[in-house]
């Protein structure tokens, strides 16, 4: 039959057992609970996951029409949010099970792709993903698709491709600069959700993080042993996590709980930006298809032993 959309919590065993496993692909979107400066909501990062998910999907079934999309429900879940009163901070190790065991369950049914949408760039969060992937890949060759593994690493690295496809530069594609709730996940909620912004966000001045403090310059020096033994890539993730332990270390009192420039924010480079990431999401998905793993090096992915799963 194909072309359907079905939600997974709906269907009856029954119904779900007579699904064609080849032609089938199932999605998920997962992403914490987090406080998001004073202007965005809670659930910022599982509004936008939905978003990508919805996007993902419309592509899809332009290229894929004879596939059944499985939708399963959202999982508000996420590890090293932002140390703030109203964020929902959960133990890494509960996101690694929780994706492994949706996998799992999915792999024992026959299905073969899970498209797991998200918008949380927390370190250990996304270790935590990307181990449940190759684990799942190896044991049962079953595919979870995560794709902003691998985008936000462009981000923060500020790839060439990716700032001239986003028209974004620094200080708004959200790299150190403008890590959480800035310029870019403001221009993201402009599109996503604009009615549940605060409007006083176009008022707020551009937050900078000193990253001159003394595990700032631990890690900038770690990172300058690493490029020099050749680990560039751990050279430059030492730099970005000097600077997010910089802002998180600081008092309570102090830390502020957005980075960037909200008010320099757009609907537009909203638009471009999700519009690119889902095109990422389609173009793993396809490799995946094709046979290809579909593994991606999260920020840190290195020093992994960080994440206890």
């Amino acid at each position: 039959m194909g072309g359907r959309t079905l939600h997974y919590v709906e269907l009856t065993a029954s119904a779900l057992a007579e699904l064609d496993r080849e032609r089938a692909i199932a999605f998920m979107a997962l992403s914490p609970i987090e406080v998001h400066g004073p202007h965005l909501p809670l659930g910022t990062d599982v509004m936008v996951a939905e978003e990508l998910q919805r996007r993902v999907m419309a592509r899809l079934r332009e290229r894929l029409p004879e596939h059944d999309f499985l939708v399963l429900p959202t999982t508000y879940v996420g590890a090293d949010t932002v140390p703030a009163p109203a964020s929902v901070d959960v133990d890494s190790r509960a996101v690694h099970h929780i994706v492994l065991a949706t996998g799992e369950a999915l792999a024992r049914q026959g299905f073969r792709y899970l498209v797991l949408t998200d918008n949380h760039g927390g370190p250990r969060h996304q270790i935590a993903i990307e181990k449940a992937v190759r684990k799942l890949y190896r044991r049962h060759g079953f595919c979870v698709v995560a794709p902003f593994l691998g985008f936000f690493r462009e981000m923060v690295e500020q790839d060439q491709a990716l700032l001239e496809t986003t028209g974004t530069g620094p200080g708004s594609c959200g790299a150190a600069d403008d890590s959480h709730a800035g310029t870019n996940e403001t221009s993201l909620m402009l599109v996503v959700a604009p009615e549940r912004m605060d409007p006083r966000w176009a008022e707020l001045p551009r937050v900078r993080i000193n990253a001159n403090t003394p595990i700032g310059r631990l890690l900038r020096g770690l990172g300058r042993v690493a490029g020099f033994l050749g680990a560039r890539r751990l050279a430059r993730d030492l730099g970005y996590l000097g600077i997010t332990l910089s802002w998180v270390g600081m008092k309570k009192e102090e830390m502020p709980t957005y980075v960037g420039g909200p008010a320099e924010a757009s609907r537009e480079a909203g638009e471009r930006m999700l519009e690119a990431h889902a095109e990422a999401a389609v173009r793993l998905l396809e490799r995946a298809m094709q046979g290809e793993p579909p593994f991606s090096v999260p920020l840190l992915w290195d020093l992994r032993f960080i994440e206890r799963s």
